[in-house]
């Protein structure tokens, strides 16, 4: 029973000292610290957001999650961040991208961070596995003051695409998002 009780005082202990920060901390953390959304900024891009380009339609599921950001080597630490999962029709309803099945942890859009300036917007960064490791950057940021339209803007940064890849004499080649679009939340 004795050590029962140690065993829960040093639980407790461990997890009073792990220092929370805000979402908008651009400086070095501590190891296994939390960088949390205590404003809860990332609340109103939840949910699932529609928008049509080139025939196509396009649905966003975002959602905020808890990340482990082990990227550091010396200095895991956690974050609150925005993911994104994504089905995109044409205009006889036929599916050609849908990867809403898979787990948060394999999501292929991974938010990264808040810009302020020019204007207030979300970063996030996309990582397709299953198109030759296609690669971009997306820029989001609320239209009006009812957090009901997005601004997208999605560039590519894929490098090498090589003989390996699927794809690699596709003319032309799988857009599964949109470059710019005005998506409106459902």
């Amino acid at each position: 029973m004795k050590s029962i009780f140690l065993f829960i005082l040093f639980v407790i202990a461990i997890s009073c000292t792990a220092q929370v920060y805000p979402l908008r901390t651009f400086t070095d953390i501590p190891e296994n610290a939390y960088i949390k959304d205590l404003n809860n900024e990332l609340i109103p891009y939840e949910g699932t957001w529609k928008g049509t380009w080139d025939n196509k339609t396009i649905f966003i599921y975002f959602k905020k999650i808890k990340k482990h950001m082990n990227h550091k080597e010396n200095n895991p630490y956690y974050k609150d961040i925005l993911i994104g999962k994504f089905k995109v029709i044409n205009s006889n309803g036929q599916v050609l991208f849908d990867n809403t099945n898979l787990s948060d942890n394999d999501a292929k859009i991974e938010g990264t961070r808040f810009f302020s300036i020019p204007y207030r917007r979300y970063s996030l960064f996309y990582l397709d596995p299953d198109i030759c490791n296609s690669t971009g950057d997306i820029l989001i940021k609320f239209l009006n003051n009812t957090s009901t339209q997005l601004d997208w803007k999605f560039s590519d940064t894929t490098d090498v695409t090589d003989s390996s890849c699927q794809y690699y004499d596709a003319n032309p080649f799988p857009q599964p998002l949109p470059k710019e679009i005005i998506l409106t939340k459902q």
